[in-house]
C-alpha cells in the first residue's frame, strides 16, 4: 500500500471502522472529517500524538468554541478566531517543546495521531448549547475505546513509514500501543527507547511527556525540568544510536 492509499483509504473507512458517530459536526455544519498524516517522512522517525485538535473562534461572545478541523496533524497554522490571531498550539509546542530538543527536523517525520478525528470535551458541548447546537454529547470520555480500535490503523501507517524510532507523546497514547495502565505509563518517561509490537510491526518506541504538560510552568509540575535536564538529552542520544543501527 502507498502513502496515498492509505490517505483514502483512511479517510473514507476510518470513522465507520471505529464506531465514531457520523452525524457528529461542527456548530455551522462542517463535517469533522479524518484527520490523515500529511507529513509522512519514510525511513525515519514517527510521531504519534493522541487525537487532533481543532481551529477554535469566538462565536458571539464566547470564546474557544471549536467550529472547523485543522489542516493537519500537530498542525501549526495561524489563523484569526474573530477576537485575536492565534497559532494551533499542538504544532507549536511540538516544533518548540519537543522536537528541538530531541535533535529532529520536522520535515524527518511521519506525524499522526493514534485517534483521528476530534473529540468533545464537555465544555466544548457547554458553549455549544449556548449557542442552540444540542445534538451532540462530549465523546473525549471515548478516546480509549477510539484508540484501542485504532491500532491495527496505525499498523497500516508503520508498514508503510517503516520508521527506525517512534515517539509517542503522552500517557494516553503510551498506556493504549503498550497495554498498561497509566500509573505504570509514567515510568516509561525516561527517554529510553523499548521495543514494542504492535499488531505483526515491532518497532522501537521512545515514550515521552505531552508537550502540553511541559508548557506548564508550575512549582509542583516536575515534568518542564526534568524533561530538559533528563529525558530529551537520553532520547536524543537514543535517536542517534537507533538511526546508525538502521544504517548499518
Amino acid at each position: 500500500m502507498t502513502t496515498k492509499d492509505y490517505q483514502k483509504k483512511c479517510f473514507a473507512e476510518y470513522k465507520i471502522d471505529i464506531g465514531y458517530p457520523d452525524y457528529y459536526e461542527y456548530l455551522y455544519g462542517n463535517p469533522i472529517n479524518v484527520l490523515v498524516p500529511i507529513e509522512t517522512a519514510t525511513n525515519n522517525v514517527m510521531i504519534v500524538g493522541a487525537y487532533p485538535s481543532a481551529k477554535f473562534f469566538t462565536v458571539k461572545g464566547i470564546a474557544d468554541t471549536p467550529l472547523y478541523d485543522n489542516d493537519a496533524p500537530f498542525s501549526n497554522e495561524t489563523y484569526f478566531d474573530g477576537s485575536r490571531t492565534r497559532t494551533i498550539p499542538s504544532g507549536q509546542e511540538l516544533n518548540d517543546i519537543i522536537l528541538k530538543c530531541i535533535g529532529i527536523e520536522r520535515q524527518d517525520c511521519w506525524i499522526t495521531d493514534l485517534v483521528k478525528v476530534f473529540l468533545f470535551k464537555q465544555g466544548h458541548i457547554d458553549r455549544y448549547l449556548k449557542l442552540g447546537k444540542r445534538d451532540l454529547t462530549e465523546n473525549r470520555t471515548m478516546f480509549n475505546d477510539y484508540a484501542i480500535k485504532s491500532l491495527s490503523w496505525l499498523e497500516m501507517e508503520l508498514s508503510i513509514a517503516k520508521p527506525y524510532a517512534v515517539i509517542l507523546l503522552g500517557l494516553e497514547v503510551i498506556s493504549t500501543i503498550c497495554n498498561i495502565s497509566n500509573t505504570e505509563s509514567k515510568k516509561y518517561l525516561t527517554g529510553l527507547s523499548r521495543e514494542v509490537t504492535i499488531g505483526k510491526q515491532t518497532v522501537n518506541i521512545i515514550p515521552l511527556p505531552h508537550p502540553g504538560i511541559l508548557m506548564r510552568r508550575a512549582e509542583r509540575n516536575p515534568w518542564p525540568e526534568r524533561f530538559n535536564k533528563e529525558i530529551a538529552p537520553l532520547a536524543k542520544t537514543e535517536l542517534k544510536r537507533l538511526k546508525k543501527n538502521a544504517c548499518s
